[in-house]
């Protein structure tokens, strides 16, 4: 198993969960402005779960609580199709109706990989031009995978930006562990590269005899909290002290109050004091990580005295045939 793909797979289905909740939310906040009597009935709804979850059934109204929320179903289904609305327009988003993107599903109390999970995992292996071997490098970087289109308001193709890209992170690897530049930022929207050059820099600079280690931000975050609050020694010094740290998808972590942007800005700054080299990939754009992460943690890392960011352009090459 390639640890590496199955960590960023992992973070993918983490990624489209919260996409999910985002437009749930959206949908109920559009439903709550536009028709009012329907988000009332949806409320009602809801609060008939709760009492039937807490034990509510000895309440007569409560006894026959399935054909009252089959009740409400329908109610709710009827005011949508007159709207205008899909029947299942408030229904829970998802992918996959089998797993409901969690990707894992439960066979005679065995938690296993959903088929759609071990696609979306064939598929990152194959659509991230791994050799024979599964190595991810700049030799094996193919530009022609990019359009040959101009992007928006230029007349400079994705393909020549993406050329362009590799070229400035390949000066980056080779530069570590002797460079000024000790962070590496590589930022933009999904299925533009970046996961596949960050581990290209990683490879570069192991083939030097370089240490690096590769993280996902998730479990970063995991490694930093138990040893924050380990009562056993547990420690997560690895990080601290790899010549060369390689986090990938950082935005995708929880946001736990007091604890991640602490964490990473104890960690980011730790290893800028011991000028260490740091390369990270993210979804979000250069105000999204200042919003998420306070000016603290963005100053790390959007410094251009101690580091570059390269913002990743175009369109998503894994929706393209």
């Amino acid at each position: 198993m390639d640890n590496q793909a199955w960590a960023r797979v992992t973070a993918e289905f983490e990624r489209q969960r919260q996409n999910n909740e985002q437009e749930e939310a959206r949908r109920r906040q559009e439903i709550a402005r536009k028709l009012p009597a329907l988000d009332q009935l949806m409320e009602e709804r809801h609060s008939m779960i709760l009492r039937a979850v807490r034990g509510a059934f000895a309440d007569p109204a409560m006894r026959d609580a399935e054909a009252m929320m089959e009740g409400y179903n329908k109610k709710i289904n009827a005011a949508l199709t007159a709207a205008g609305y899909p029947a299942d327009y408030l229904a829970p988003v998802c992918r996959c109706p089998v797993c409901r993107d969690e990707g894992y599903v439960y066979e005679n109390a065995v938690r296993k990989p959903c088929a759609c999970f071990m696609r979306a995992y064939n598929e990152m292996l194959s659509e991230a031009g791994q050799s024979a071997q599964g190595a991810e490098t700049f030799s094996a970087f193919d530009e022609n995978r990019f359009p040959d289109a101009p992007l928006p308001g230029t007349d400079v193709t994705q393909r020549e930006y993406m050329r362009v890209v590799r070229d400035r992170c390949r000066q980056y690897a080779a530069n570590v562990p002797n460079g000024n530049m000790k962070t590496l930022l590589l930022h933009g929207g999904s299925g533009l590269g970046k996961t596949f050059l960050l581990n290209c820099v990683g490879n570069d600079a192991k083939e030097r005899g370089v240490d690096t280690l590769y993280v996902t931000a998730y479990d970063l975050l995991m490694a930093l909290k138990n040893a924050y609050f380990s009562r056993t020694g547990e420690t997560a010094q690895e990080y601290f002290d790899a010549q060369l740290l390689l986090i990938d998808d950082l935005g995708m972590e929880p946001l736990m109050e007091n604890i991640t942007v602490e964490q990473f800005y104890h960690l980011f700054n730790a290893r800028l004091t011991k000028g260490l080299y740091t390369t990270v990939s993210t979804n979000l754009n250069r105000e999204e990580i200042k919003n998420r992460y306070t000016e603290r943690v963005s100053s790390r890392l959007l410094d251009t005295r101690t580091g570059m960011a390269i913002p990743f352009k175009g369109k998503d090459i894994r929706l393209m045939k």
